[in-house]
């Protein structure tokens, strides 16, 4: 019987041994299951497979969404008042956008500047442009407002920076979003003696 068993084993763990050895170990084969990226993609469901259309509509922004508010800082402005406090005066303007909608929307700028404004006389002449004296990098960027935030961006203006000097009157400040100029926001300043 040992003459048979240890025969049998022998020949059988050789025939184990070399179907192991078989093993097509091809480095070509794909061994791993379709991933989201891959040009086969898979059955599931991906935003890249998608509808141009539907994903544009998807990212639309829309205006009536947004509230908008622009402030000064001093308000009232008397000139009087901020020559006495400081040799050089200045205005703070804020621009807020408030999202009131119930989705979060990706706002997306093709250069760092996320903001503008113009401070306009009386006669509608434009006497200070913010993006007039700014270099904005070259870069693509992107905000995302959610559902009841706000983007608040805010910038002060010396009066030595306008293109004549401000006298007692009205002002109109017009602000808008950079890429989005649907979304502005406007207010009258008034100047005091």
């Amino acid at each position: 019987m040992r003459r048979i068993f240890f025969p049998l084993v022998a020949l059988l763990g050789a025939a184990v041994f070399d179907a192991a050895w078989a093993i097509d170990v091809n480095p070509s084969k794909v061994n791993e299951p379709p991933s989201y990226f891959s040009s086969g993609g898979g059955s599931r469901f991906s935003i890249f497979n998608g509808d141009p259309k539907r994903i544009q509509r998807a990212n639309a922004v829309d205006p009536k969404s947004f509230d908008t508010k622009v402030e000064f800082s001093p308000n009232p402005l008397s000139l009087k008042a901020l020559k006495a406090i400081a040799p050089n005066p200045s205005l703070k303007i804020t621009f807020s956008v408030h999202n009131h909608a119930k989705k979060t929307y990706t706002l997306s700028f093709p250069t760092a500047q996320r903001w503008d404004f113009r401070i306009l006389d009386a006669a509608g002449t434009a006497i200070y442009i913010y993006s007039d004296n700014c270099e904005f990098e070259q870069k693509v960027g992107a905000s995302m407002i959610n559902n009841d935030d706000k983007l608040v961006y805010t910038e002060t203006v010396d009066f030595d920076d306008l293109s004549q000097p401000l006298a007692p009157g009205t002002y109109t400040v017009q602000t808008v979003l950079a890429n989005y100029p649907e979304i502005h926001a406007q207010a009258q300043l008034a100047v005091q003696p």
